[in-house]
């Protein structure tokens, strides 16, 4: 202990010597040590002044290190100094032999620390308590945040008369230890503004602040709350937080910024609010809703929440450079949103001040990895996959009512079979068999091709002339290469120059077709495209069909969006080489894989099925796109693809396109006579099993106009479904795979540079996880809203504190680690979590437990006390006061004017914004109309590359990234977007015009005040405001075009009879009201 016993040093000033003969302290630090409190806590005192005066060359990053000496750890901090044997810089309870207390309090510049060229110094009480606390152990301890929240005894305070509930126990135990007093209660017209946008982010009507006024029950602020809870717009309030938390927006991102719609996901999120969905339930459906027992499509649809990322569908682009991107996207929203930790920091290397590993990065990006998708999506507007169909409740009855159509259809169709197998077994049985020709095609031919004459000619006659051509995409009629063929000759393929069937081969995904091909495949072609109906591949993510050469095998695809709204299948042998093989595609028309076959030489190969999921259509339906000259509806290519890779060195022949599905007695006749000679040869009792069921397959096929016309009537009816299903709209979602992709360390953060293996797992350091939990997103919900994590509910907690009070108990809301600030009120925040947790996870009751406490209703003006010793407002001395958000001051003047529309949801709209912003990435924005431009803020579209100005203005984030916080700055262009934003002016003028109906001037101004500020305008307020008003008529009497921008910008027009220069200057007035700081300030 320290004696009050002092000395004089001549050189180092005035010491205080230790009881025990130990080292002496300066007079000013031994001053600060006798003012410490009696516990020093290592998190709350000792830490903060590690991390910002120590860490930054004796901390965990092993790059800066000085002297070999690292304090973040106490092994690393207790151990023998390196460059001094024998010494310590930290010796537990012995300030003699720990070398940190000599350095601290030296003032020699060549031996203090922290060093002299660091900037940095301690303070006397920062010192005193690193020498307190080395003096009672130098004791280190979990950071805080990973230790699980505590439950609270309520303080006891002085003046328990000032306690409304438990908050204000924890508020004012913090303000008896600095000797402050609360405020006082503010008044009910500010109290209730507060509120009302706290709750609901819009200001209350002229009649519920009359009502709040004139009610003296002592529960009426507590009815204003309970109404206000439950008000539709509370959801919405709610839900434009959760909106930059998950970087909601409407278009995908990156320079090309697409629209995508997912307002429907948006508008889960306010029903959820608005029903007061527990907190654990509303992130886990996020998370997981797909992978709940028997998922309901709500469930389902809660999943887009983690397909809201940047998209990228830039042409050139590498797939799996952002399909890895997106991943991680997700990884770094549950670690900052969630847990409230910056873990993105840990993608390239190991976090530099949190235990979170490079390892522990990836293995939560590995619960987010199993998604069938790409890296670059489709530039034609679909939605990239995995997708949820949106039908409305008609199109869902007419869906049922088609799908049953259709099974209704495939079971005539095998009945009818079933009927006609009678007469084919006696056909058989007639030897009627032998009457197939052997020389001649199946029917159903569209195109036939030979080449022999050396001619590009369709042997089929149509009606339209057809354009059959070789050609790229920007290089049309290109020399055309004949060479030997199977039989004459056949066309040669560079692999950059296909053959174009002009509108030959557009099949839709319900009509059967069947196409045949001689193909050489020269023996060092690994990869490419044998024949296809696309439009340059991953651009349009594979819609269409193609038969294709990769990895040596065949693969047959039929895709609306690849890889999950699709079909495709690969053969289990390798494609033979340099030699003339006959391929024939056939499809059934039934949306399914087994009604997908690939023959090789007549042989019907075997072939595994990667995904059989294809339900939107396989057609264009006639793109127009600005990249082309006109619609796009590509047929039948040969040999070559747009962006992708032919058979360059290969020969094709034989080509033939029937509009059915051939049997393989057909494929036969088109690619094996010689095998089908063989059957035809037997009798009917030399026919195998085999052969009698081709047989039969075959009379049904060409010789039963029952059966075909039970087939014409299935696919009619298949059309019908197909496109009813075309026109439903669809949304992003989350979908495992059903074989988990293996995830790696990706080394540096590089997509393509694999290390280490690595499955789903969390940081053992937040919280091990159990064994009981799957090792997927369901068990990371599970795990995130455990009781025992010791983050989610405190980050969540802090978080709506933050919204209500303006800044977090942790005001770091997006960063609880090593290099966030302390929480100001740490026991506030435990008790405040476990309540969280002990109430359901009950949002509501949260908000109203915070709303109800004196502190939250004290009045927001600061005495010269307070804002000397807490000018930040961190003890909540005052009540809180904020500048609104750009939405609610958009808001503010909706409703103050009477424009607001008040519908919940809907599409996103398009408000006024200056023309040509959004010429940066080719789009156009086009305003809209009537009611659609006074919706309320959050419902005004966002582009990630072109925010609002309106609101962008006024910090609102791109959100291309989460965002907890919104960073806050005060410019110039924050009033000129008030001054002169046709929404601001056009509101302005509807209130001018209304305070024509006021019997006088002074009450028109009086009630125009009150409806923008909450509030009842004061004399000196009311006398100045006529004053403008009156010099501003007379000016706009004098001259009336002065007039016209306040009396024409935007869509609202005065009456005609209408005195304009008096709207004009009424106008005038209520935009000054409205520029004041009583209206764009919450107090």
């Amino acid at each position: 202990m320290v004696k009050s016993k002092y000395f004089f040093a001549l050189l180092f000033g005035t010491f205080l010597l230790f009881s025990c003969g130990g080292p002496d302290l300066p007079e000013a630090v031994a001053i600060a040590y006798d003012k410490l409190p009696e516990k020093i806590d290592f998190n709350q005192h000792v830490k903060p002044i590690l991390s910002d005066k120590c860490f930054i060359c004796h901390g965990p990053d092993k790059a800066k290190v000085k002297a070999e000496l690292q304090l973040h750890l106490p092994d690393l901090a207790y151990s023998e100094l390196k460059e001094s044997p024998g010494k310590f810089a930290i010796k537990p309870g012995n300030l003699k032999k720990s070398e940190t207390f000599y350095r601290i309090i030296s003032n020699d510049p060549n031996y203090v620390m922290p060093e002299p060229d660091s900037h940095l110094t301690l303070s006397d009480h920062e010192k005193a308590l690193l020498i307190k606390w080395i003096e009672e152990g130098a004791e280190y301890k979990d950071h805080w945040a990973f230790l699980a929240p505590e439950e609270q005894q309520l303080p006891k305070v002085k003046n328990s008369n000032l306690v409304a509930n438990p908050i204000d126990n924890f508020i004012l135990e913090k303000l008896e230890a600095q000797n402050l007093s609360p405020s006082e209660k503010a008044d009910k017209e500010t109290l209730l503004r507060r509120l009302s946008f706290d709750l609901i982010g819009l200001p209350p009507t002229l009649e519920e602040v009359d009502s709040f006024l004139n009610d003296t029950d002592p529960n009426a602020f507590e009815k204003q709350v309970d109404r206000l809870l439950a008000s539709k717009h509370y959801g919405e309030q709610r839900a434009l937080d959760w909106m930059d938390l998950a970087r909601y927006a409407d278009t995908h991102g990156y320079s090309v910024d697409r629209y995508r719609d997912v307002s429907v996901w948006r508008d889960w999120v306010i029903k959820s609010f608005n029903e007061n969905m527990p907190y654990d339930q509303f992130i886990s459906w996020q998370l997981a809703g797909d992978m709940m027992p028997n998922a309901s499509r709500e469930q389902i649809l809660a999943t887009t929440f983690s397909r809201l990322h940047p998209q990228n569908l830039e042409g050139g682009i590498i797939d799996e450079e952002f399909r890895s991107e997106y991943v991680s996207d997700r990884a770094n929203v549950v670690g900052e949103g969630l847990l409230g930790l910056t873990v993105a920091c840990a993608k390239c290397h190991d976090h530099k001040y949190d235990p979170i590993s490079q390892k522990n990065y990836y293995q939560m990006y590995s619960f987010f990895n199993n998604i069938n998708e790409t890296g670059l999506i489709p530039w034609d507007m679909a939605t990239p996959v995995p997708t949820l169909m949106l039908p409305t409740k008609e199109e869902e009855q007419l869906l049922e009512y088609l799908e049953s159509l259709v099974e209704g259809k495939k079971s005539l169709v095998k009945n009818v079979a079933d009927t006609e197998s009678e007469n084919a077994r006696n056909w058989i049985g007639d030897e009627g068999y032998k009457s197939i020709s052997r020389q001649g095609k199946p029917h159903g031919l569209v195109a036939d091709l030979d080449f022999d004459q050396e001619k590009l000619i369709n042997k089929v006659a149509h009606k339209e002339r057809q354009n059959i051509r070789m050609r790229q995409q920007f290089a049309d009629n290109q020399k055309t290469v004949f060479k030997d063929g199977f039989t004459g000759k056949g066309l040669s393929m560079d692999g950059d120059t296909w053959l174009d069937l002009d509108k030959i081969g557009i099949f839709k995904r319900s009509d059967a077709f069947s196409i045949g091909i001689r193909v050489y495949v020269p023996e060092d072609l690994e990869k490419g495209v044998i024949l296809h109906k696309m439009q340059g591949p991953e651009l349009h993510s594979y819609r269409g069909y193609h038969v294709m050469i990769k990895d040596n095998k065949l693969e047959v695809l039929l895709a609306h969006v690849w890889p999950d709204n699709a079909i495709a299948k690969h053969s289990l042998t390798d494609i033979p080489r340099n030699q003339w093989v006959q391929l024939t595609m056939t499809y059934d028309g039934s949306s399914k894989a087994e009604g997908l076959n690939l023959y090789l030489n007549a042989n019907k190969l075997q072939m595994e099925v990667v995904v059989d999921n294809l339900y939107k259509d396989i057609v264009f339906n006639n793109l127009t796109d600005v990249i082309y000259d006109g619609p796009v509806e590509p047929g039948l290519r040969i040999g070559a693809i747009w962006r992708g890779k032919g058979i360059g060195g290969g020969k094709v022949d034989d080509l033939l396109v029937f509009d059915r599905e051939l049997t393989q007695l057909e494929v036969m006749q088109i690619a094996d006579k010689e095998s089908l000679n063989s059957i035809l040869a037997k009798s009917k009792n030399e026919l195998s099993k085999e052969e009698k069921l081709s047989l039969e397959t075959y009379y049904l096929a060409t010789k039963s106009s029952k059966y075909n016309k039970s087939l014409r009537d299935l696919e009619k009816a298949r059309e019908a479904y197909v496109d009813t299903t075309e026109t439903i709209e669809e949304i992003m979602v989350m979908k495992e795979m059903a074989k988990p992709r293996q995830a790696y360390i990706l080394e540096r953060g590089q997509y393509d540079v694999y290390g280490e293996e690595v499955f789903p797992n969390t940081p053992e350091s937040i919280f091990p996880y159990p064994d009981s939990l799957p090792k997927n997103r369901l068990g990371l919900a599970k795990w995130l809203t455990d009781e025992r994590n010791p983050l989610t509910a405190r980050v969540a907690v802090n978080r709506y504190w933050q919204n209500i009070f303006g800044k977090g108990i942790v005001r770091t809301s997006e960063d609880f680690g090593n290099q966030g600030e302390l929480p100001s009120h740490p026991e506030l925040l435990d008790w405040l979590a476990i309540e969280f947790m002990k109430s359901g996870w009950d949002v509501k009751a949260l908000h109203k437990l915070m709303v109800m406490s004196n502190t939250y209703q004290q009045s927001s003006k600061a005495t010269p006390e307070i804002m000397e010793i807490d000018k930040a407002n961190r003890f909540l001395a005052r009540g809180p006061s904020k500048r609104l958000t750009g939405e609610m001051l958009r808001n503010n003047a909706l409703t103050s004017s009477g424009l607001l529309n008040r519908k919940i949801g809907g599409k996103s709209v398009k408000p006024y914004q200056p023309e040509g912003l959004w010429k940066v990435n080719g789009a156009a924005y086009e305003e809209d109309t009537g009611e659609k431009l006074y919706r309320r803020s959050m419902y005004t579209i966002w582009k990630r590359s072109v925010p609002h100005p309106t609101l962008a203005t006024f910090d609102a984030p791109e959100r291309s990234f989460c965002t907890v916080r919104r960073q806050e700055t005060n410019t110039p262009l924050q009033a000129l977007v008030l001054l002169n934003d046709p929404t601001y002016i056009e509101a302005a003028r509807v209130l001018g015009e209304s305070m024509l109906k006021e019997p006088d001037i002074k009450t028109a101004i009086s009630k125009t005040f009150r409806k923008l500020t909450g509030r009842t305008i004061r004399d000196k307020e009311l006398s100045i405001l006529v004053e403008m008003q009156q010099q501003e008529y007379q000016k706009l009497q004098e001259n009336r075009l002065k007039a016209k921008g306040w009396l024409n910008t935007g869509e609202f027009r005065i009456a005609s009879e209408d005195d304009q220069a008096l709207v004009a200057a009424n106008a005038i007035v209520a935009s000054t009201i409205m520029n004041s700081d009583a209206t764009i300030t919450k107090r």
